[in-house]
């Protein structure tokens, strides 16, 4: 029992007095102080505080074993002297220098004892760990474990119960006063289990002193934002030698009761324990069977306590609790365990010896097919067709006859469109072509029997999983390494198919694929069957894992497949990955892409799509190398012509401009102040896709100081708004320059009043051809698949509900926008900061504008459903808030 913040008594509930104590701890030791008994102990314990130290005095019977409590002492001290231990007692000397003394109190000799008292409080009743609570219990145990190295005290030679090389004998004893057959056969049947396990094992177990009760009971912790964390191990009565990794496993038997029989929950434990001190592959692998027989060793306690008290609430509620922990603690696969224990430190675990199944097949032309996310034959969003893997694979194997997909690739087929899911689809087989009637052996020897379309050969160690094989073997065949096993399924002079795939369970189904955050443990229990075809079919590791590699339409896929929903404005206008605008840079690319003072035919086909979209009245074009040069350009013209150079500047949904000689006179009234205060070029108007109070009056001020108007479209146009084909049209405006990037491209357009003069110096660098017939090809898309159409339809449900959510939550001030030209007003920049990075959590990604914007400018192709997984997105990012 731990003897961290004791409860303490009065002291009539003890047979010592108050004044005895003190006599004692006078005579004795040197000290004063306050006393306070402590309750629940056998024999009286009792907390002196004297101002500067607190104490624990142990009384006990006279005839305690004096050098038990000596070699306690010396282990203490041993520990103490070290540097990295645990916290732990320190024993004080009397003033004669022993460790005990021997008094007649009270009638009765006594033997007592004085340590320094551990600081804290024991794990509160029914608390349940966090994983650093958990990480912790493995960080105390390994220390203790290390501090214990070397040690030679008599105390270690002696048996504790809770000694797991005795589970079985102590499992019989204690469920010898249990009557009822089905729970004896219950507990029996697990721990049988557990031993057959551990039984080969055993010599490979390394012996040492380590502490086989540590649990909540026997260290002492403090309350931390992470929750209860243990600190101080204050009871030395589990301490003897025993294997190494016993100590560990019942340390973990009780974090598993915490944890309601969650196997997986133990890993922050095992990684901190090996973090310490190293285990050995051998003891990862004991390590799950001997959690099992302490798990079974406590229910069967537990079990004959009730049949000893079977009226007691207590006992049987004790019972209940104990079998729910067995049940969960077998039902898992062991095998999956031992995999996640493996993961957890970072160690494999060897295949066995195997001869390749297929030796009539030259590994050499065995070619992999690349299903990755970056794979060149995937494009266009053909993967999204559920056969498309298998025709990648049919039509490679029809050019080569031998094939093979590749284990553990991230494929794209698998992955989701929804970026609150995390997609299962890393391979944990491959897929093999080669011709049908192919001989195939035993690679190993083993167990066959027929599972519906599957053969399953069980060896020692390992599953093989086979799909495909002609086999007329029968059920229970024991077939020796080099056996024939069968040939590959398929009609004469045509190509087969063989799926493969590992499981060191031969009672478990292993699946095709498993999410990325469980690679590390399913790839451990499903190991790569390359081994099989005698060449590497393995599929290399991404090297970041996290960065987008992948774009499609709205969506952008990381290296292993997981999706993002892409809001920002700087996407590609009709989305990420469209094959035609691959496609129109590839062909020019194979032409030629060397800059020209001449007219080619890119940039002819270019400006013929830009003129006819080219706004009523701007009939001069000139088209730049991106949103700079096009911004710049226009202020040389409007400069040009009025011979003025500053220019007032004021946006909605819009970016920040960079020019000094750009003057945002912030609002309405400012504005036009400052286009009264005479000698300026003009006004620009940035972002505007509906109108709003004082526009008149601002563009009457731009009339009277006879300034020109300049629009920025960049975020506005090409039909974002929905309703318009340039966000001005909304508010009836007729400009006299408009500027437009393409979003996503190195490529924008400045349109001009024909009678501005051309800018004095005409000589910026035109668009390279490859930059022309990509934004060709993707203004033919804009009109051929209705874009604008899609930015009013589903930019009006996005609105509707984002004022829905504005009128739920008071943080957003507002919802401004049309289309999908959107922002959402908070009420201060940090709140939209940290709604952004809420955002990016849940997988989403946009950009926030001062002083308070969330910017929704997503491609225009964005779908409904999309819209729909962003406002899901942001009601539990509000929520979090």
């Amino acid at each position: 029992m731990s003897d961290g913040m004791p409860e303490l008594t009065d002291a009539s509930s003890t047979d010592l007095a108050i004044e005895t104590v003190e006599g004692v701890l006078r005579e004795h030791y040197g000290l004063s102080g306050q006393v306070f008994p402590i309750e629940g102990r056998q024999n009286p314990y009792f907390l002196i505080d004297n101002g500067h130290m607190r104490y624990l005095l142990k009384t006990a019977p006279a005839d305690a074993p004096l050098p038990e409590i000596e070699a306690e002492h010396a282990l203490m001290r041993h520990i103490l002297r070290g540097t990295d231990g645990p916290l732990v007692p320190e024993p004080v000397l009397t003033k004669d220098g022993a460790d005990t003394v021997v008094l007649p109190l009270e009638g009765e000799d006594r033997r007592l004892r004085l340590l320094t008292f551990l600081e804290g409080a024991p794990l509160p009743a029914d608390d349940t760990l966090s994983d650093k609570g958990i990480a912790a219990f493995g960080s105390i145990s390994a220390a203790l474990t290390r501090s214990l190295e070397g040690v030679d005290n008599p105390l270690l030679e002696r048996e504790p119960e809770s000694d797991l090389r005795k589970a079985g004998p102590q499992t019989v004893t204690l469920l010898a006063e249990v009557t009822d057959q089905e729970t004896r056969d219950v507990i029996a049947k697990a721990m049988v289990t557990a031993l057959r396990r551990i039984q080969p094992l055993g010599p490979g177990l390394r012996i040492a002193a380590v502490h086989q009760n540590l649990d909540a009971g026997t260290v002492v912790g403090n309350t931390t934002e992470a929750g209860w964390l243990p600190t101080g191990v204050t009871d030395f009565t589990g301490i003897a030698k025993s294997w190494l990794v016993a100590g560990l496993a019942n340390t973990c038997a009780f974090l598993l009761v915490n944890r309601d029989g969650d196997a997986l929950a133990l890993l922050p434990a095992i990684r901190a324990y090996h973090d310490l001190y190293p285990l050995t592959l051998t003891e990862i692998e004991a390590l799950w069977p001997l959690v099992v027989a302490r798990t079974g060793i406590l229910t069967a306690e537990a079990e004959s306590k009730l049949a000893q008290r079977p009226a007691d609430p207590q006992a049987k509620e004790e019972t209940e609790k104990r079998h729910a922990v067995l049940r969960a603690a077998t039902a898992i696969s062991p095998a999956l365990v031992f995999a996640a224990f493996l993961e957890a430190t970072g160690m494999t675990n060897p295949l066995p010896e195997m001869i390749p199944m297929l030796p009539d097949i030259d590994p050499e032309t065995i070619r992999t097919v690349d299903l990755s996310v970056t794979s060149p034959l995937l494009y266009g969003g053909n993967w999204i067709d559920p056969e498309n893997d298998w025709k990648m694979l049919a039509r490679i194997a029809r050019e080569t006859g031998r094939c093979s997909t590749r284990y553990g690739e991230y494929r794209l087929s698998k992955s989701l469109a929804d970026p609150r899911q995390e997609p299962e689809n890393f391979a944990l087989h491959v897929d093999v072509c080669v011709p049908a009637g192919t001989p195939a052996l035993a690679p190993f020897a083993g167990t066959l029997k027929s599972v519906g379309s599957r053969i399953v050969l069980s060896g020692a160690s390992l599953a093989l999983h086979l799909e495909g094989l002609d086999c007329a073997l029968p059920d229970g065949n024991e077939l020796s390494m080099g056996d024939p096993i069968g040939a590959v399924a398929g009609a004469e002079n045509s190509v087969g198919g063989l799926r493969l795939r590992f499981c060191r369970d031969p009672e478990l189904l292993p699946p095709l694929f498993c999410t990325a955050e469980k690679v590390g443990t399913w790839s451990r229990l499903c190991p790569s069957p390359a081994a099989l075809l005698g060449v590497v079919t393995d599929a290399p590791v991404p090297v970041q894992m996290n960065i987008p590699v992948r774009g499609w339409k709205e969506h952008l896929f990381d290296a292993a497949g997981r999706c993002l929903l892409d809001l920002r404005e700087d996407t590609s206008l009709i989305g990420h990955g469209h094959p035609r605008v691959a496609a129109a840079s590839y062909r020019q690319r194979l032409l030629l892409n060397a800059p020209s003072s001449e007219p080619f035919e890119a940039a002819e086909l270019l400006a013929q799509r830009l003129k006819a979209l080219a706004p009523t009245g701007l009939d001069d074009l000139y088209v730049l190398r991106g949103w700079r040069d096009a911004f710049h350009y226009a202020l040389a013209l409007t400069r040009n012509h009025t011979g003025r150079h500053e220019i007032v500047s004021i946006t909605g949904v819009s970016g920040t401009t960079h020019d000094p000689a750009i003057n945002s006179a912030g609002g309405v009234q400012g504005t036009i102040d400052s286009l009264d205060a005479g000698d300026k070029a003009g006004l620009l108007l940035a972002g505007y896709t509906q109108p709003f109070d004082g526009l008149p009056e601002i563009l009457e001020a731009l009339r009277r100081n006879e300034g020109l108007l300049l629009i920025d479209e960049t975020r506005s146009g090409w039909g974002r708004s929905g309703r318009y084909l340039w966000g001005f049209e909304a508010l009836g405006l007729s400009p006299d320059i408009l500027v437009a990037g393409l979003p996503g491209e190195d490529i924008a357009v400045c349109f001009a009043r024909e009678n501005l003069a051309a800018a004095p110096d005409d000589r910026m660098e035109k668009p390279s051809p490859v930059a022309c017939s990509v934004a060709a090809a993707m203004l033919e898309i804009w009109s051929e698949e209705d874009l604008r159409d899609n930015a009013r339809l589903v930019g009006d449900h996005l609105k509707s509900a984002l004022e829905q959510l504005a009128r739920r939550h008071h943080a957003i001030q507002d919802v401004t926008g049309s289309g999908l030209c959107l922002a959402l007003n908070f009420k201060n920049e940090e709140l939209a900061e940290k709604i952004t990075a809420l955002l990016r959590r849940e997988r989403v990604l946009a950009n926030t504008e001062a002083p308070a914007s969330l910017l929704i400018v997503p491609p225009l192709c964005f779908a409904r459903d999309s819209a729909d997984r962003l406002l899901e997105r942001l009601e539990t990012a509000l929520a979090q808030n």
